[in-house]
């Protein structure tokens, strides 16, 4: 799974100079740190071995200025360079978090409808959210503390060296130990916590939101208990997770503390017998026993963020599971010019969604010329919504080719392709923003006469008018704050706005009642007039809004004769 994380490591080349700066305030900051502890006990040292050699009668020339000023720019240094490390640190972060994230969205655009129907929301709102925010370890947690280990524990090791070869091995030795081992160690101990942790997560924010979204069902059928239990159970494994976890933090920290001190305590005798041997002056003890100490700060971080690089891969890899998903249609690699006439056919067309599962469609063949208003009848399931997504290609035919102006869809660019169609369903989507911005989605640069004369044919005048807000109404959350036939009439005059040649209407006056219907139909068959309409419907009402009607059965389309139109039940 690391070549997960390698893969958004790439990602963060855009923003190297942030990511390298906050690496080397960090730098800064963690040498300053230790420089300071290390000079302040050879000053104080010093400092006490001058006096203790004035008050004999023996003067001693001792500059304390320099070293007192140098103490007071170091710790300077250390407060400004941890409040910038801080500032660029996040920064980075936060820049490298919204560019996956971007990345992520594009990457769902292709997967719409046909392979990102297939993963449930809150499974979906997991990946999005908490596990793009986990990544932000791979350079908080990760590259920025090893790369600060690796160069901070050299540089001590150097200077250690010019003091003493032997301390500076055994310090290094020791170092090695906390930085590598330990961290390797706590990172094969907590992988699977880790790991476990994410899948958790994401099994708790999906109940979550199948709660949230069935909660009226739910009370309704007395079954909230055995759902909240399910959660309620989520949560215990989600602590005991981490409350293992805590525990291996715990230990690996406690282990390096236990080496920083068995570190300190052999540079104290080595030091000792060095200073007996007049190799070390009594300042240089302290500034090297205290230098020691301090580098342990380098690598205290290493063990927990190794030990919980395994939720980090767990995220990475979910993302990833997502992004990679293969979508239903490819672009092609020349695309042929949108034609001036829309005239469509389908030739043969034969259709499954998987290879086990049994065929929906089957040797369709239909003319659609430019103009035509058809509807499409038949029971639930016996694939007039499948077709519909067909000619607009959220899929393409297993067998067969439906063609636009004589060219086959697969030639058209997704992008251009969608523009020829608006669509109308039961389920068009409002979002929680308002009116005015429901309606701009169809087309963003609308001018005020555009949206009135959209307003006024889709019958939203009066509802509007009525409006303390007007057009700055808030819909709320999927439309909540309208009636269904309100937020019907929202998602019609969108369709006008976008204008397109073919109206693909999917069931669009269900849930209505009849006057609604009546008025919709209506409204429809006054904007429809110059405009190809396929309306797929299980009613009659709405029938007259067309001039040919087809019937959809178990994966065959036929053709029913208008005489007897008038005697379909409702299917």
């Amino acid at each position: 799974m690391m070549r997960d994380c390698w893969f958004f490591l790439k990602l963060f080349k855009p923003y190297r100079a942030w990511l390298i700066g906050g690496i080397i305030l960090s730098l800064l900051t963690s040498l300053a740190a230790i420089t300071l502890l290390s000079l302040s006990g050879w000053f104080i040292t010093a400092s006490a071995i001058a006096g203790l050699m004035t008050m004999d009668g023996n003067a001693l020339a001792f500059n304390f200025m320099l070293p007192a000023a140098q103490i007071r720019a170091l710790a300077i240094t250390r407060t400004l360079g941890r409040y910038g490390e801080r500032l660029v640190t996040h920064e980075a972060t936060f820049r490298v978090l919204a560019q996956i994230r971007s990345w992520f969205y594009q990457q769902l655009i292709p997967l719409v409808p046909g392979r990102l129907a297939l993963l449930r929301s809150g499974d979906l709102l997991s990946r999005m959210t908490a596990d793009i925010d986990a990544l932000d370890a791979l350079y908080l947690r990760l590259v920025a503390p090893i790369m600060v280990a690796v160069v901070g524990v050299s540089a001590v090791t150097i200077v250690l060296a010019t003091y003493s070869p032997i301390i500076s091995i055994s310090n290094g030795l020791i170092l090695f130990v906390a930085a590598v081992l330990v961290p390797w160690l706590f990172n094969r101990l907590g992988k699977e916590g880790a790991e476990r942790i994410t899948v958790l997560m994401a099994n708790y924010r999906i109940r979550q939101v199948d709660i949230l979204q069935g909660f009226a069902d739910l009370i309704a059928h007395q079954a909230y208990g055995r759902f909240s239990a399910v959660l309620h159970d989520i949560s215990e494994r989600i602590i005991n997770t981490q409350r293992q976890n805590n525990r291996l933090t715990a230990i690996s920290s406690a282990l390096t503390f236990l080496l920083a001190q068995t570190s300190f305590l052999v540079v104290l005798v080595l030091a000792g017998l060095l200073y007996t041997e007049n190799q070390l002056t009594g300042a240089e003890v302290a500034l090297v026993v205290f230098c020691v100490l301090a580098a342990f700060e380098l690598v205290t971080p290493l063990p927990p963020a190794l030990q919980m690089l395994g939720k980090t891969q767990k995220a990475a890899q979910r993302i990833r599971e997502v992004a990679d998903l293969k979508p239903t249609t490819q672009d092609p690699l020349q695309e042929v010019l949108l034609p001036q006439e829309f005239d469509l056919h389908l030739n043969d067309v034969c259709f499954r969604y998987s290879d086990q599962q049994a065929w929906v469609l089957k040797q369709i063949n239909l003319h659609i010329p430019q103009g035509t208003k058809l509807a499409i009848v038949g029971a639930s399931g016996s694939g007039k919504t499948t077709l519909l997504h067909l000619l607009m290609r959220y899929y393409d035919p297993e067998q067969g080719q439906v063609l636009l102006a004589g060219n086959s869809l697969d030639h058209y660019g997704s992008e251009p392709l969608m523009t020829c169609f608006g669509v109308l369903s039961q389920r068009s989507q409002l979002f929680a923003t308002t009116i005015e911005e429901n309606l701009l989605i169809a087309k963003p640069n609308a001018t005020a006469t555009e949206l009135d004369a959209a307003i006024k044919a889709a019958g939203l005048e009066k509802f509007i008018s009525y409006l303390p807000e007007g057009l700055n109404t808030w819909v709320g959350e999927s439309g909540v704050k309208v009636s269904g036939g309100e937020a019907r009439r929202i998602a019609l005059a969108r369709l006008y706005l976008k204008n397109a040649p073919i109206l693909i209407l999917d069931e669009p006056t269900e849930g209505l009642d009849s006057e609604t219907e009546q008025d919709v139909f209506k409204a429809l068959s006054l904007f429809a007039k110059h405009k190809t309409v396929i309306m797929v419907t299980h009613r009659t009402a709405g029938l007259g809004l067309v001039d040919q009607v087809y019937k959809m059965e178990q994966g065959f389309l036929s053709h029913i004769n208008p005489l007897v139109i008038s005697k379909i039940a409702a299917i």
